[in-house]
């Protein structure tokens, strides 16, 4: 707004009353305190329109009158004489309040909303009946606009004087809720804060519309897009339904924001007004003396007792989850009844779709991230850099994102955890799913009486069900063997037996958890149980069930609940040495399955010495040797997979599967130990094929070392060998490694090499591996 825009504004003001309340509001935000306007009250005036204190930090306090005038004050001979009176009764008689109390003038301004003449500033200031007065000034539209921008810049904003305040207060509490800072149990700081505060990307919303088919009259559910941005008013109830971390409460706010700006507020008639469920249990579920203790929160001294005269309330109530089923009952039952009442409207957000059948509200389906909006979300939390491509990437690769849903809390969740240390998913697995269930969990409800459950205690629940699971394979139960488990583990530790309708809110609000028409109870995803009973056995059961980890190292299960456990402490010292001597490895199964477990267990156990976790790749290198040799002998077996597989290509399969399972930043270090101990042993095929596939794996675009792989090209056994430079090419070219991370000089090298063996090279890629001999000549 411009000077000229202000000062026009200021002569607004339809009457002397209306500046004067208009005053009383600035002096407030200015710092002014016991502000009273003189007329309410009934007393003399005596030259006092307004009275208020203004505290000074070190020279005490001064009470101040305002002699406030509506319109330009000139040099006229009556209107300058008024002032002067006023001025002078001003400090001549103290101020007698309602109460009897008398308070002494200190100082005096005369305000007014339009031009205060030179001239008439020049009389009053030098008239000698003022001459003994000398603590009065002059506010008049130029320094008072100057004032107001620094001390009430609001009041330019359209609407009134409350609809500003209220406004500003409820979106600023609203834009800063983020219930993850409150509910993980990883400090996030501020700044990090603040930018997933300002990142919304805006999830899909669809509702669900009956149509009828014009041409046979056949009823069909149709899905209609719903967005947000088009919303100006609420002329309907509305639910936001999805599943946890959705993102329902910022969908909410958003909402509630984009009408809770002044000139909406003031447009409408209506103002939103946004409270937690659990916030009515306070009021015993009564919806007006609710809604008015929200709208004093955010209006201050703006607050009046009589808001909803002129104001109609938008009721917008989250977290409708935390409710037992009576109470969510009793409220929408007196949220109805009022809404009705008072002609407006609620919106609601909640998991469960229940409400969809129900004529009175419009549900909408909040759906979780496709791959676009998390690439958008991590763009913008990574700030568009480099790390965020990279991260990106990882998440593509490591599939994580199809063990856990694609919410915007659990990308949160991952992005969080990546900038803080920057390793990959498979070392940071464990704190993942523990972040992302402690939150969910840390939300649930279950009641001992009129106790809550302690956060471990309802955690056990699911971790005990978790490893019943595990051990009997079994991973869904019957809702009555479900009930019978929770119960018999809860008596036995002396809390309450829960009856149907606790056990359901257990099933349905952990988000955790699913039941289906058959009345079986899962868990929505396996990985869920895996980690829960991985968390089972590391507090409660190593001694029946560590043995069980190592032995059954090779069922892919009990692996990723192994890999979950090392991760819980990311230091097991003995772990390494039993996985090695004993878990199984008799065959090529065993051989694949337990190089790549390994290569995981390793990352997960990133706090352990590289010394130590360089038993496990070199270990995984023997198994993939032998997986070498056998799937060489496969190739001559019509019914395998391998059957006629060439041995440039099965070097390639080998070489890829170590690479996949071992490329973190958190085994540079192990790999180059490796790397450097084998490098001293015998130069032969086989060490010289295990170099190959650390050097590749060091130059992957996760670590991007290329020392290693740099000195096996200068080995002269490596270069000149009949195969293993034109294994390490197709790596590059197969993208396992980064063209660009090799030197030009490298691969000028290679490709000298591969030339001189070129004709050899046409029958190894026509032959199948058995062909070959252990010196790479071809078995005739």
């Amino acid at each position: 707004m411009t000077t000229k825009e202000k000062i026009e504004k200021l002569k607004e003001f339809k009457n002397e009353r209306h500046f004067r309340e208009f005053l009383i509001d600035f002096l407030k935000e200015s710092g002014f305190t016991n502000v009273m306007h003189t007329h309410r009250y009934g007393s003399p005036e005596q030259g006092k329109d307004i009275i208020a204190k203004y505290p000074h930090t070190l020279e005490g306090e001064d009470w101040y009158a305002f002699v406030v005038k509506l319109g330009r004050i000139g040099g006229g001979t009556n209107e300058i004489e008024t002032i002067k009176n006023q001025i002078k009764q001003a400090f001549e008689y103290p101020y007698s309040g309602p109460d009897g109390k008398r308070q002494k003038i200190n100082k005096v301004k005369v305000v007014t909303n339009e031009n205060f003449t030179g001239g008439a500033q020049d009389q009053l200031s030098q008239s000698p009946d003022l001459q003994v007065y000398n603590n009065f000034k002059f506010w008049w539209n130029e320094n008072l606009i100057e004032l107001i921008d620094e001390n009430y810049p609001d009041y330019w904003l359209p609407g009134d004087a409350f609809a500003k305040e209220y406004s500003k207060s409820f979106i600023k509490k609203l834009q800063t809720e983020i219930e993850i800072r409150d509910l993980t149990i990883r400090k996030i700081d501020d700044k990090k804060v603040q930018k997933l505060l300002d990142i919304f990307i805006e999830p899909r919303l669809t509702t669900s519309e009956i149509e009828e088919d014009k041409r046979t009259k056949e009823k069909i559910v149709k899905q209609r897009k719903f967005n947000l941005n088009n919303i100006e008013q609420i002329q309907e109830n509305l639910l936001f339904s999805g599943e946890q971390g959705s993102g329902k409460t910022k969908v909410l706010n958003s909402l509630a924001c984009q009408l809770g700006s002044a000139e909406l507020i003031t447009k409408n008639k209506s103002i939103p007004v946004s409270i937690k469920a659990p916030d009515f249990k306070e009021n015993a579920y009564q919806i007006h003396e609710t809604l008015l203790k929200a709208v004093k929160q955010n209006s201050g001294h703006f607050f009046k007792d009589d808001v909803f005269d002129n104001l109609t309330p938008i009721i917008f109530i989250d977290n409708l989850d935390l409710l037992k089923k009576d109470e969510k009952e009793k409220l929408i039952k007196n949220l109805k009844t009022y809404c009705t009442e008072n002609s407006t409207n609620y919106v609601l957000t909640y998991r469960k779709n229940e409400f969809e059948y129900d004529k009175e509200i419009k549900t909408v389906r909040i759906h979780n991230f496709n791959v676009k909006q998390i690439e958008s979300f991590i763009t913008k939390f990574f700030e568009s850099s480099d790390r965020g491509k990279k991260f990106i990437k990882i998440l593509k690769e490591s599939d994580i994102l199809s063990k856990l849903p694609t919410t915007p809390l659990t990308i949160t969740l991952i992005s969080l955890l990546y900038d803080e240390n920057n390793f990959e998913i498979p070392a940071t697995l464990s704190d993942i799913y523990l972040d992302f269930t402690s939150i969910l969990l840390g939300k649930l409800e279950i009641r001992n009486k009129t106790e809550l459950l302690i956060f471990n205690i309802k955690r056990r629940l699911f971790t005990a069900i978790s490893l019943k699971m595990l051990d009997e394979k079994q991973f869904q139960l019957t809702y009555d063997e479900f009930k019978t488990f929770i119960n018999s583990f809860l008596i036995d530790r002396g809390y309450q037996e829960q009856e149907d309708e606790d056990i359901s809110e257990l099933i349905e609000k952990s988000g955790l958890l699913y039941i289906d028409d058959n009345n079986e109870v899962g868990f929505k995803q396996q990985a869920f149980v895996e980690f829960f009973a991985s968390l089972e056995i590391y507090h409660h059961s190593r001694l029946t069930h560590y043995e069980k980890l190592i032995n059954q190292f090779n069922d892919v299960t009990w692996q990723n609940t192994a890999i979950f456990y090392a991760g819980h402490s990311k230091e097991l010292y003995g772990m390494i040495d039993d996985i090695i001597s004993k878990s199984p490895n008799e065959d090529l199964k065993d051989w694949f399955v337990n190089s790549g477990g390994m290569g995981y267990l390793a990352q997960a156990l990133y706090q352990t010495k590289p010394s130590e976790r360089k038993k496990l790749v070199l270990k995984s290198l023997d198994n993939l040797i032998k997986s070498y040799n056998e799937i060489k002998k496969l190739s001559e077996d019509e019914s395998s997979f391998f059957y006629n597989i060439p041995l440039t290509f099965l070097c390639s399969i080998v070489d890829f599967w170590f690479n996949e399972n071992f490329k973190s930043v958190t085994l540079t270090k192990t790999l180059e130990q490796s790397f450097n101990d084998l490098f001293k042993e015998e130069n032969c095929f086989e060490n010289n094929y295990k170099l190959l596939m650390i050097s590749t794996t060091l130059m992957n675009p996760y670590i991007g070392e290329d020392a290693c792989f740099e000195r096996l090209i200068e080995r002269k056994e490596f270069i000149n060998h009949p195969i293993l430079p034109f294994v390490a090419d197709m790596v590059i070219d197969l993208g396992i490694i980064e063209k660009k991370s090799v030197s030009k000089v490298l691969k000028v090298k290679l490709e000298k090499s591969i030339k001189k063996k070129k004709e050899y090279l046409k029958a190894v890629l026509k032959e199948p591996a058995y062909r070959f001999n252990d010196d790479f000549s071809i078995d005739n």
